[in-house]
C-alpha cells in the first residue's frame, strides 16, 4: 500500500459494491478483480420466469431440466480431472521409457474408455434436452409476458419517485396470478390464460397505488408496448406512434385558415401531411372543405364524429383518428385515448376502469387479500379522506374480524 509491501491474510477477500448502472473500470483494475454484473436483463428475466412458470405448471419437466443441468456440469467437470491426471502422468514421465510405462499406458485406455462413455451419455442427454426444453417453450410466452411487464412498471420511477417496485414483489404477485388461472389441459390455452391473468393482476396491483393522474399514463404504457408488438388488432407504424408522441410542427408556416385554426394547429397538419397517407389532408383542410372541417373542428366530442371526405375511413383505423385530433384538438386526445385502449386492448374496459366502478370496500377487501403480515397496505391521504372510519364501518358491517386485528 502506498508503495510498501505489508502482510496479509492470504483469506482475507474484499467485496465492492456499487450502484451506477453501467460503471466504467480502468484496464489494470478489470484485469486484476472479478467483476460480477448483477443487472437483470429482459432475456434473463424472461428465462428465470420461465423457469418459476414451469415449476409451477410442469415441477416434474423443471426438475428433469435442473437434473439435465447438473448432469452436463458432472460430465465437464469428470473429462477436466482426466485431462488434468493424463497431463500430469506425461510430464512426470521419463521419454526413454514411455512405452513401458504400464500404469500411464493404462490410465490412457481408462481415460478413453471414459470419454466414450460420457459421450454417449452426452448424446442421450441432448436428446433429452430438446424434448424438454420444446415442452418449456410452450410457456415462453408467458414468460416474455412476465419480463415486459417488470421492465413496464419499473419505468414509472421517472414519473413519480414514489413508485417503486421490487423484483420479489412482482413474483409475489406472478405466482398469485399463476395460481388465480383456470385449468385448462390444452397449453396453448393454458398459455394465453396465464398471459391474461397475469396482466391484469400485476396492472391492478400496479394501478392501485398510483395517483389518478398517472393512472391513464400506465394504461397508455402497456397498450402502447403491446402495440409495437404487433400483439393488437391495429398494425403498428413506428412514424405514426412517434407523431402521436412527440408531435413535431412546422415553424413559422403561413396559416390559410387562421379564421378559425390556431397556427400552431396548421404547423401540426402540415407536418402530419409527410407522413403516409396524410398526403392530401392538408390540401383537404384548406380547398376542397374547409367548412366542413369547420363544423368537425367545433364539435363537443369530435373524435365521435366521422372526418368529412374520405378521411371518414379513419373510423376504420381509430389509431390513425387519433393523429388528427392530435393536430387539431389536442385537448380531447385523454378521451379518445382512453377510447381507443378501451376498444383495442383486449378487455381493455377492465383496465381503463380498473378499480374505478368499485366501492371501497370492494377496493379494500382485494388489497387485503393481496397483503401479507409481512406487506401491510399503506394509505396515501389526500384532503377528507379518513380510511379508519370506512375500516371501522366494515367491523359492523359484516367484514372479516382479522381486518380489526
Amino acid at each position: 500500500i502506498g508503495g510498501e509491501e505489508i502482510d496479509y491474510d492470504p483469506k482475507f477477500q474484499l467485496y465492492l459494491q456499487s450502484k451506477l448502472p453501467n460503471p466504467h473500470y480502468r484496464p489494470e483494475i478489470a484485469a486484476q478483480c472479478t467483476i460480477i454484473n448483477f443487472i437483470v436483463t429482459p432475456e434473463g428475466l424472461e428465462d428465470q420466469i420461465l423457469a418459476m412458470v414451469v415449476n409451477v405448471e410442469k415441477p416434474e419437466l423443471e426438475m428433469k431440466k435442473q437434473e439435465l443441468v447438473r448432469q452436463q456440469n458432472d460430465f465437464k467437470v469428470t473429462l477436466s480431472q482426466l485431462e488434468d491426471d493424463l497431463l500430469t502422468q506425461l510430464s512426470a514421465a521419463d521419454p526413454s521409457t514411455i512405452l513401458d510405462n504400464i500404469p500411464l499406458i493404462e490410465g490412457l485406455e481408462k481415460t478413453k474408455e471414459t470419454s466414450k462413455e460420457i459421450a454417449i451419455q452426452v448424446a442421450a442427454a441432448q436428446k433429452t434436452e430438446v424434448e424438454i426444453n420444446t415442452s418449456r417453450e410452450l410457456y415462453r410466452p408467458v414468460a416474455a409476458e412476465g419480463s415486459m411487464l417488470f421492465f413496464l412498471i419499473i419505468q414509472l420511477c421517472f414519473i413519480q419517485h414514489m413508485y417503486q417496485y421490487s423484483l420479489d414483489a412482482f413474483v409475489s404477485f406472478l405466482l398469485k396470478a399463476i395460481d388465480r388461472t383456470a385449468p385448462c389441459e390444452d397449453l396453448a390455452e393454458r398459455s394465453k390464460l396465464l398471459i391474461s391473468m397475469i396482466r391484469m393482476t400485476i396492472f391492478r396491483w400496479v394501478n392501485r397505488g398510483l395517483f389518478e393522474s398517472h393512472k391513464l399514463i400506465f394504461c397508455s404504457m402497456l397498450t402502447f408496448k403491446l402495440f409495437s408488438k404487433g400483439y393488437l388488432a391495429e398494425e403498428y407504424n413506428p412514424a405514426y406512434f412517434n407523431f402521436l408522441l412527440r408531435a413535431p410542427m412546422v415553424i413559422g408556416a403561413e396559416n390559410p385558415l387562421s379564421d378559425w385554426l390556431p397556427g400552431k394547429n396548421w404547423g401540426l397538419v402540415l407536418k402530419l401531411c409527410e407522413l403516409e397517407g396524410f398526403d392530401n389532408f392538408g390540401t383537404n383542410m384548406e380547398k376542397d372543405a374547409p367548412s366542413r372541417f369547420k363544423e368537425w373542428f367545433n364539435e363537443l366530442v369530435p373524435e365521435e364524429v366521422k372526418l368529412p371526405l374520405d378521411w371518414k375511413k379513419l373510423d376504420s383505423l381509430p389509431f390513425q383518428k387519433l393523429l388528427v385530433l392530435r393536430c387539431l384538438r389536442p385537448d380531447r386526445m385523454c378521451g379518445a385515448l382512453g377510447d381507443w385502449i378501451r376498444n383495442i386492448l383486449p378487455s381493455g374496459k377492465d383496465y381503463m376502469d380498473c378499480d374505478g366502478s368499485s366501492s371501497f370496500r370492494v377496493v379494500l377487501e382485494n388489497s387485503f387479500a393481496d397483503a401479507t403480515t409481512t406487506t401491510p397496505i399503506f394509505f396515501i391521504l389526500s384532503s377528507g379522506a379518513d380510511p379508519v372510519k370506512e375500516v371501522g364501518y366494515g367491523q359492523g358491517a359484516g367484514w372479516p374480524a382479522a381486518w380489526h386485528q
